[in-house]
């Protein structure tokens, strides 16, 4: 039989395993996996096991509940709007976001976007005047709650086990964050990104070869980061597309195991189980501080997701900061739209 965890829109695969009186179900890309034991014939308990962390989080599941969350108040549900300018963080340290969602009666859907990526798929209820969403994708388990108050919102965005955060929103249809491709920019024009030598996943190290192509497009990512897929299942698509004609892909993995032997084992496994068909490389640790030494010559990383449009010179000619992907709807078909425009002008040159 086969089972998914369900967000919305999205329906993600797991591999199951039964292990004496319980089974265990793995996430196919996310080295993560749920392992529950059945108390009856409705209700399980177990826990969720995030390896990247190494961490257990308890959890209970039953096939009782008619909704994604249990009724917390009776009458109608208010309205929420489809678009608000949010702001996250209001103790210290305060992000901006644009919350986008889809209603009907207390079902609701959407996401945040944010200058680093997406929430990805939200689902959730409405109930009288409370806002109840979340999102499990085998490395994030976000829930959000809101007071609706006319066109505002306020309330709690909870992370896994130990972050929290309050965060407002307001209605509007124009809202908007920084622009994901002037946000990470160059400044020094003398770098020589052509000498830059990554870990290959079976070798030693390896300088990219820019001359043979007309346009390369350097993913700075992890195997561990949910937006980083999103990305790379896209990037096959230009892959397929556009490598007969001068495309080139390099994705360079930062990653949060311990050794480099550890990163190199985990990111090859990773992109055996993405079957990403484009060339990968180990590029460090998972840390933005390390990610933005290694390229210098930009005023920083500040979110995985990164890509680089690389033309056959060397010479960086474009940024793209973040990845809103397939859960912004509208926003992630303008991204792809402006990034085929992008390699298809480069490849005539």
């Amino acid at each position: 039989m086969e089972t998914f965890v369900i967000n919305g829109k999205e329906k993600i695969k797991l591999k199951v395993n039964i292990q004496g009186d319980s089974v265990v179900y793995q996430f196919k890309e996310m080295d993560s996996y749920l392992k529950f034991t059945f108390q009856d014939s409705n209700n399980i308990i177990g826990y969720w096991k995030n390896n990247r962390k190494g961490a257990s989080y308890p959890l209970t599941g039953t096939t009782q509940l008619k909704s994604r969350f249990e009724a917390a108040q009776s009458g109608p549900s208010k309205k929420v709007f489809s678009s608000y300018k949010v702001t996250f963080g209001l103790e210290k340290g305060s992000w901006p976001a644009i919350g986008l969602f889809e209603q009907n009666n207390n079902v609701i859907s959407g996401t945040f976007l944010t200058e680093t990526g997406d929430y990805r798929y939200l689902d959730g209820n409405v109930f009288g005047d409370r806002l109840y969403l979340s999102c499990f994708d085998g490395s994030h388990a976000f829930v959000f709650t809101a007071k609706i108050n006319g066109d505002s919102l306020s309330g709690r965005f909870y992370s896994g086990a130990s972050y929290q955060t309050n965060w407002k929103a307001i209605k509007d249809e124009n809202a908007s964050i920084g622009d994901p491709n002037t946000l990470t920019y160059l400044v020094d024009k003398n770098y020589e990104l052509s000498n830059m030598r990554f870990h290959t996943l079976f070798y030693g190290r390896k300088k990219i070869n820019f001359k043979k192509h007309a346009i390369t497009l350097i993913q700075i990512m992890g195997s561990w980061c949910p937006n980083c897929l999103d990305e790379t299942n896209y990037f096959k698509t230009l892959h397929a597309n556009y490598t007969d004609d001068g495309l080139q892909i390099i994705a360079l993995g930062f990653e949060s195991q311990k050794t480099n032997r550890g990163r190199k084992k985990h990111l090859r496994a990773f992109t055996k189980k993405a079957r990403i068909p484009y060339k990968v490389f180990l590029a460090g640790k998972a840390s933005k501080k390390e990610a933005s030494q290694r390229f210098s010559m930009l005023n920083g990383i500040s979110s995985f997701p990164t890509t680089l449009f690389v033309n056959r010179q060397g010479e960086i000619i474009h940024v793209h900061t973040g990845f809103n992907g397939p859960a912004t709807g509208k926003v992630f078909e303008e991204y792809k739209k402006e990034t085929e425009s992008l390699i298809e002008a480069a490849l005539l040159k």
